[in-house]
């Protein structure tokens, strides 16, 4: 969540936010709901394309066969696969995961001229020592300058202009250059990769400020701080510190009951992941998950107890003042919320900006809802759709940070993906995916007619694990709404789903208004 907080002051309405089914070659859109597919004439025979940048058509999203892939044979197998997705290059193993059905996932990085490319990833699909599917944004056809005529200076100078006057920032003395492409751009930017710290009227600040390298201007501002069996729960005694040790795994109740029930919820979060999808905590190997109590989250104004925050190593909560909030740690979903955000940087590291960050957003609202529906006995109920409603407000019944069944009911969040405009914040623009994931799980229309698709819902377990493979397995970091559908048609795919149920999946998005990725629609 931007800036490790839950909300700001300016955003008080939004929380921080498997065998395969083939497809008769050829096959291609024939409705807005259809998923979609056709033989790719620039790939080799036996490949369909599943989706494709909307103008220029290049392949995004491969799948047919695609060769052999072992550990031994990876490094010459992998241009034939990039060149495929019109891409060359360096490649860097960035992860590899084997899911549930045997199906072993590997994410490459990429590098161009020595320089990383920021969202220049490789996804490589594979079972029985086979490629069956591939996917990203590696493009290495496109311009990229070479030479920097914009210092380092400029471009601090730059990066702390784009900060509003109330911000306490400065620039890390260390700095790199990288390419950036915008999403679907027709260029790779050189920029200077900056790191900036200090904190703002929304909270703690430590971001990754990209500034072009050529003109000097500051072209993104991704943060870094988004506002976890094994527990270690910290009493930070109205502080902004960590705090002492209060309670460690495995060891009996304290007399602090918040430091019992965030315990409690680290716990339950712990066993929805495990339980639903075979996930060691937020790293997949253990990671020993950490809460601060009674904290205070640092603003530009002063700290506050109306606040929570993951910083990328630890939950913090609030006690809150009684009136906006109650006590955070309370919140299941909260919790279930802010983990998320870890687990989904150690998997597709979605950015914290454009699409991306809607999506990121996204997936903890999601998993925040599919935690507490765990809880709950995995019953559905009202309070499933609403984010914090346990917390918000005390003193007035019925409301909610944001809502997932009717995201405009905030008054700020999309629910329509063409009302997207560059810039949204990542809290308003999740309600996109929000929705999405609600009209799979429950069927049913657009709440306010934006659409007439007509959705099968095929329950919130089933959508659950759509989502999820699409998150740790699929999407790459700068993944647009688009990149989602194809990538949730894919994994219900991968997970055996019927041919009904793919459909659920691509009328799903289809009804927040996200088309099929095939053939450039959006």
């Amino acid at each position: 969540m931007k800036s490790g907080v839950l909300f700001s002051n300016r955003r008080l309405a939004a929380l921080l936010a498997l065998p395969i089914l083939a497809c008769v070659p050829a096959c291609s859109s024939s409705s807005e709901g259809d998923p979609g597919e056709e033989s790719a004439k620039d790939a080799p025979a036996g490949v369909s394309v599943i989706a494709r940048e909307r103008v220029s058509l290049v392949p995004t999203f491969v799948r047919g066969q695609l060769g052999t892939f072992t550990a031994q044979n990876a490094q010459s197998a992998l241009p034939s696969i990039a060149a495929v997705l019109h891409a060359e290059g360096d490649f860097t193993l960035k992860s590899t995961q084997t899911d549930a059905s045997g199906a072993v996932h590997h994410r490459y990085t990429q590098r161009k001229n020595g320089l990383a490319v920021l969202g220049g990833e490789l996804a490589v699909h594979v079972r029985g020592g086979l490629v069956y599917a591939a996917n990203g944004n590696v493009r290495s056809d496109l311009p990229a300058p070479t030479v920097a005529t914009a210092s380092v200076e400029t471009a601090a100078a730059h990066a702390l202009a784009a900060y509003p006057e109330d911000a306490v920032v400065s620039v890390d003395p260390t700095s790199d250059r990288a390419y950036w492409r915008e999403p679907e751009g027709d260029a790779l930017r050189l920029v200077h990769r900056l790191t900036v710290r200090g904190v703002d009227a929304e909270g703690e600040i430590v971001d990754t400020v990209l500034v072009d390298a050529t003109d000097g201007s500051v072209v993104d501002r991704i943060p870094t701080i988004m506002t976890l069996k094994s527990r270690k729960i910290y009493d930070a005694g109205q502080t902004t510190s960590r705090g002492t040790l209060e309670r460690s795994e495995g060891q009996a109740e304290v007399s602090d009951a918040t430091v019992n029930v965030s315990y409690d919820n680290l716990g339950i979060t712990y066993d929805a992941y495990k339980t639903l999808f075979n996930r060691d905590s937020l790293d997949g190997n253990g990671l020993t998950l950490i809460s601060s109590v009674h904290a205070l989250i640092q603003t530009s104004s002063g700290a506050t107890k109306n606040n929570a925050s993951w910083d990328g190593t630890q939950m913090r909560y609030g006690d809150g003042d009684g009136t906006t909030f109650s006590n955070l740690a309370y919140s299941i979903d909260v919790t279930g919320h802010e983990l998320t955000h870890g687990v989904t940087t150690s998997t597709s590291d979605l950015r914290y900006s454009g699409q991306s960050g809607g999506l990121n957003e996204g997936m903890s609202d999601i998993f925040g809802a599919v935690v507490e529906w765990y809880h709950a006995g995995k019953v559905v109920s009202e309070g499933t759709w609403q984010v914090g409603e346990d917390v918000y407000t005390p003193n007035k019944s019925g409301d909610a940070l944001r809502y997932m069944n009717d995201p405009a009911k905030d008054g700020r969040s999309i629910d329509y993906a063409p009302n997207f405009t560059s810039g949204m914040n990542p809290h308003l623009s999740s309600g996109v995916p929000n929705l999405a994931f609600y009209l799979l799980s429950q069927g049913g229309t657009h709440p306010r007619g934006k659409t007439k698709v007509k959705v099968d819902g095929i329950g919130i377990e089933k959508a659950a694990h759509v989502f999820y493979t699409a998150n740790t397995t699929i999407l790459t970091s700068s993944a647009t709404y688009a990149n989602a559908r194809s990538a949730s048609e894919q994994a219900a795919r991968e997970l055996g789903y019927s041919a009904g149920e793919i459909a659920s999946v691509s009328n799903a998005w289809a009804a927040v208004g996200v088309g099929s990725a095939v053939g450039g629609a959006q």
